[in-house]
């Protein structure tokens, strides 16, 4: 957290420096945050969150345009919601979205996942906010309503998450029944209406300084690469997907396939398995063994190699995240695309050299029983490649050996995300869970490492771990 808030929001011209002096000292005497005194006094709080996005460095979440459906309060308490200031916002993708004061809290992020058994997006609020909207949401839930409105969202909407990037905009990740009606209204900035006072409107920016719009609108169109050698089965796709938002560029053959990933680097490639000059498994490793593309996440479509060893094969040797056989519905498609997004939407274009370097010196260190240092070292490759496996891997073990147990989980479960076949990941979880209490986790981890062993006495090893922890 570099720039403070008040310098983001006076810079952004969200408010004056007066009225960021005010919260100051009112918030002084009140021991409030600044955000949530600016809050009170008529700041935006679509600005506020974009402010606190940037200094976390992660999405933020403007709770007044959000609509919750009320079920999902069933995954957290009301009393660990008003103690740790969380709130469920959604389970798009499968992900549990969270509204936090804290989004770096990895220690409570690890917890939640643990007891839902659902990963975590978490976004940053502002707090005054959060702890108003718990009480709200919460209150609802009791009365027996099924949703929460924010006073921002309007009516008649179905829930939505109105999420504020890093740099000032709302995107709001909605359905495609919020989608058609949010055609019908035009989109653009929103002025906040603020109450008068002895204070210049917070939105009135000083002279010369940058405006920041806050729009609510969908999500921003992401790309993705169709590729058939039938042109009925691309057009099909191309016009469904456009429908839907997505940005589509098209590939004929294999080739064209593997030129257009490296040239465009698109947000997922739907490829087929049969395809003219290089088949489509191939054309999917070759995406995978490329720097530029292999973090692109791709779903594999085929009418011919069937079955769940084709799939399972798919995603271990290939790389593919899903694996969909035609003919196909295209709901289905568009259902398996957006979680497959959502799943891998935290990859980043990751630096493999500088990763391996810094795993093979976190080994060393691993070894000389350096935990610091090679915690250090696995926490560097991470950052240079994100989705290395190895990597987290590796921290995995160090996390373990220092007694940090619920963190190694994470950190094993996310390689073996990242690789499924990772057998060393999947058994060392196995250990951790049966270690911890949770045997069922053991068990179906086991069972997964199953499926992941290379030969039968691996298999036979791995049966009798299994049959011993359900005797």
């Amino acid at each position: 957290m570099d720039v403070p808030v008040g310098v983001l929001l006076v810079q952004r011209g969200a408010a004056t420096q007066a009225l960021v002096d005010r919260a100051w000292r009112e918030a002084s005497g009140t021991g409030e945050r600044l955000c949530t005194r600016l809050l009170k006094l008529g700041v935006d709080e679509a600005h506020l969150a974009a402010v606190l996005a940037e200094q976390h460095r992660g999405p933020g979440v403007d709770l007044s345009r959000c609509i919750v459906d009320l079920a999902l309060l069933e995954l957290v308490p009301r009393a660990v919601a008003e103690q740790d200031l969380i709130l469920p916002l959604s389970d798009e993708g499968g992900r549990l979205h969270l509204a936090m004061v804290k989004p770096d809290d990895q220690r409570l992020i690890s917890e939640v996942r643990f007891v839902t058994g659902r990963e975590v997006s978490a976004y940053v609020a502002v707090d005054g906010a959060l702890a108003q909207a718990i009480g709200e949401a919460y209150g609802a839930r009791e009365r027996g309503e099924e949703v929460w409105r924010g006073h921002a969202a309007g009516a008649g909407l179905p829930p939505l998450l109105a999420a504020v990037l890093p740099g000032g905009e709302v995107e709001v990740e909605i359905s495609e029944d919020v989608i058609l009606e949010a055609e019908s209204t035009p989109l653009g900035a929103e002025e906040a209406t603020l109450p008068a006072g002895d204070e210049p409107p917070p939105t009135a920016a000083p002279a010369g300084s940058p405006q920041v719009p806050i729009q609510v609108r969908p999500a921003g169109r992401r790309t993705v690469l169709v590729v058939d050698d039938e042109p009925e089965i691309r057009l099909l796709l191309q016009r469904s997907l456009e429908k839907h938002g997505y940005a589509v560029e098209t590939a004929s053959d294999g080739a064209e396939a593997i030129a257009k990933a490296e040239a465009l680097v698109p947000d997922l490639v739907l490829l087929d398995a049969m395809l003219p000059k290089v088949h489509g498994f191939e054309a999917c490793q070759r995406m995978k063994a490329s720097p530029r593309s292999r973090h692109v996440p791709v779903i594999m479509m085929t009418a011919i190699y069937r079955g769940w060893r084709f799939a399972q094969d798919a995603r271990d040797t290939y790389g593919a995240e899903d694996y969909i056989e035609k003919p196909f519905r295209f709901e289905d498609v568009l259902r398996r695309i957006d979680a497959v997004l959502e799943a891998t939407a935290s990859r980043s274009r990751g630096d493999g050299a500088a990763a391996a370097t810094e795993v093979a010196r976190g080994k060393e260190l691993l070894l000389a029983n350096r935990l610091p240092e090679a915690r250090a070292a696995f926490e560097a490759a991470i950052a240079a490649d994100a989705y290395s496996a190895e990597a987290h891997a590796q921290l995995a073990r160090t996390l373990r050996a220092g007694g940090e147990a619920f963190s190694a989980m994470t950190a094993f479960e996310k390689a073996a995300e990242l690789r499924p076949g990772h057998l060393p990941s999947l058994r060392a979880l196995a250990a951790l869970y049966e270690e911890k209490g949770f045997r069922r986790k053991a068990a179906e981890t086991l069972e997964r490492a199953l499926g992941a062993a290379a030969d039968d006495a691996t298999r036979a090893v791995i049966k009798q771990d299994l049959l011993a922890l359900l005797g």
